[in-house]
Parts: C-alpha cells; sequence; structure tokens
C-alpha cells in the first residue's frame, strides 16, 4: 500500500537514495533539504522531476522551518506514514581541535534537529494511532573511534532519543527504529569539516597525523569500486517502511565492513535494558 514518507536531508547520499527508491516504489515522498531554490536548486530540480516526490524546504536548526515543512506536507496528503530523520553533518578531528562553537552546531544538526522533526510529526501520527520514526544513526553510536569521537557522540545520543521514543510511544501506535549505516563513499564524506582548533592537534604523538590519515583513508574508499554501496542503506530504510506496523526492529545495523561488532553491542544493550526495565515494572515496554 502506498505510504505518505517525509525525509530530511535529501539532497545528497542516504536521503536522497532513500526518496528515489520510495518513489520508484508507489509512495509518495516529501523529500525536504536547505534551500532547495537557492545552493540546493539542482538537487531539488532532479527530484522534482521524478513522480511521487514533492521537494520542501526545511532545516532541522529552525523550529519554525520544520514546523512550516510539515505543515505543508500535512496539508497536501494529509497525513504522514512515515518519517526518516536522515539530515546530519559531520565535523572532524581529535576531539580538543573541535570548538565548542563546532560542537553546539553538530549536536544542534544531528541531535536536537531529530527533536523538532519529531515533535512537529509526532501530535498527528499520535492522534491517528499510527505511524513510524526511522532515526538514521551510525554505528559510531556504539563504538568510539579516535578523530571521529565527537561526531559520534551525536549519533550515541540520537540512540538514547529513539530508546525514549519507542518505550513512550509503544501505547500509541508508533514505532520508531534506529537505522545504524557503518562507512560507506557518500557526499558527507567529502564535505565534513574538521576541527577549527588544529593548532592544538600538536603534541599528541602518534595521533598527531590522525586526522590527515583518516581523510586519506576515507579518499581511498570513496574512490574504490569495491567500495560498500550506500544503496544498501536506503534499501534497508525502504524494508523498514513496508514493514506492517508493529513488526519494525528496534535496530537495523547497514554495515559490509565491521561485521557482528555493532550488531553484539545492540543484543548487550538490549538485554541491559530489558533487565533494567523488568526491574522497574516497565518490563512490557522491553524489545
Amino acid at each position: 500500500m502506498p505510504q505518505n514518507v517525509l525525509i530530511t536531508g535529501t539532497s545528497t547520499g542516504f536521503g536522497n537514495l532513500t526518496a528515489l527508491a520510495l518513489a520508484s516504489r508507489g509512495h509518495r515522498v516529501f523529500a525536504t533539504m536547505r534551500d532547495p531554490d537557492g545552493k540546493n536548486r539542482e538537487h531539488a530540480a532532479r527530484l522534482r522531476g521524478v513522480k511521487g516526490i514533492d521537494v520542501l524546504a526545511l532545516d532541522v536548526t529552525s523550529e519554525a522551518s520544520v514546523d512550516a515543512a510539515v505543515a505543508s506536507a500535512l496539508r497536501s496528503a494529509g497525513h504522514l506514514d512515515a518519517v526518516v530523520n536522515n539530515a546530519g553533518i559531520a565535523t572532524i578531528g581529535l576531539a580538543e581541535t573541535i570548538t565548542p562553537a563546532q560542537l553546539l552546531h553538530l549536536f544542534d544538526t544531528n541531535v536536537v534537529g531529530v527533536q523538532r522533526v519529531d515533535r512537529a510529526v509526532l501530535p498527528s501520527m499520535r492522534a491517528r494511532k499510527s505511524g513510524l520514526l526511522v532515526h538514521v544513526s551510525s554505528g559510531l553510536g556504539r563504538i568510539v573511534i579516535p578523530v571521529v569521537a565527537l561526531y559520534g557522540s551525536t549519533k550515541f545520543a540520537l540512540e538514547a532519543i529513539s530508546d525514549a521514543y519507542r518505550y513512550e510511544l509503544k501505547g500509541c501506535g508508533v514505532d520508531v527504529t534506529v537505522v545504524q549505516p557503518g562507512a560507506y563513499p557518500t557526499e558527507l564524506g567529502s564535505v565534513e569539516p574538521d576541527g577549527a582548533d588544529q593548532a592544538r592537534a600538536k603534541g599528541y604523538g602518534p595521533l598527531e597525523g590522525a586526522l590527515e590519515g583518516f581523510h586519506k583513508r576515507t579518499l581511498a574508499m570513496r574512490s574504490n569500486p569495491n567500495a560498500p554501496n550506500p544503496q544498501d542503506v536506503a534499501d534497508a530504510i525502504v524494508k523498514l517502511v513496508e514493514t506492517p506496523a508493529g513488526q519494525r526492529p528496534a535496530r537495523v545495523p547497514v554495515d559490509a565492513m565491521k561485521g557482528p561488532l555493532v550488531p553484539r553491542l545492540n543484543e548487550a544493550h538490549a538485554q541491559a535494558q530489558r533487565e533494567l526495565l523488568q526491574g522497574m515494572g516497565m518490563g512490557a515496554l522491553a524489545d
């Protein structure tokens, strides 16, 4: 059955591929991005040429922008069946080199931005007792790697927010699922800003050149014809949208490189949460 799906961050990457994949299967897609009539004009034009896709302006760092885009989608479609929180940015470097202003912007986009979108769509979903929230996290929401650790901290936060919403919405008919991509050659890997205070990287011994090494590895992956295909992530999201309500898993790792590492951490987390919630008399909320 065709569904109405709003996706954030569709100019490129996972969001763009997901919008195209859903539309190809007959779903109606509200593909959102910042400045579709300005800097993202070409990306927006390509999506507007696809049957089933409506392009809307949405900046997740602006509550007014989020509310306006969601209201426009609801007026047009009547309701939203699913929302894919995909928009995000990455700031890379040793933790000390990332300024407080950069970290605030990182959390404002990757964490608070998701909260803005969820708050905008949930009243109508709860009223219908039906809906799906998909949060695009990362394997870095479970593991910590130097140089990308502060970016990963936003994904750790998103994992916790997703758990909170999943538990709290179980009686409301709204499913919540986290998608955890591994390393994929998307545009995010080529445009991410570095920590602005690189002078502080001096004196870190073997890690002093870690940022340069990270960028070299990223470039090598992007140019490797055997690199993992980002379409894997889009296909996983499509499958979630089309899975019957109440049958969607809490987490979907999509990683061709790390193997069972993240799934093992997910299961350990789920077990700990089951024990905690049962001990609190909330066992019915556990996954």
